[in-house]
């Protein structure tokens, strides 16, 4: 049996963010499961995905737009790196939009 697809997660633990990085070497779309996030306070975020049109397909990392549901569509031949962490929390921990 052939991939060609990988996904992967990594965890900067000091820094309090976690990265999901999804390679589609496959010339269709394909539906990537997202891994647990830690709740409402640190959701997913995408700060890279090569499928999508400048300028969004990467953005400021801090800029980056939460993903919703459990699921991420990721384009034929792209990478998607998506993050999350309490680096995006206030002084109070509340979420940042």
């Amino acid at each position: 049996m052939n991939s060609r697809s990988l996904a992967f997660g990594l965890e900067a633990v000091q820094q309090g963010i976690r990265f999901h990085v999804i390679l589609n070497a496959y010339w269709e779309a394909l539906p990537f499961e997202l891994p647990c996030g830690n709740g409402i306070l640190d959701p997913w975020r995408r700060w890279i995905d090569t499928a999508l049109e400048p300028p969004c397909e990467i953005v400021k990392w801090e800029e980056a737009p939460v993903v919703s549901g459990e699921v991420y569509q990721a384009g034929g031949r792209s990478v998607v790196v998506l993050l999350s962490g309490s680096v995006f929390r206030d002084a109070d921990g509340n979420r940042e939009p």
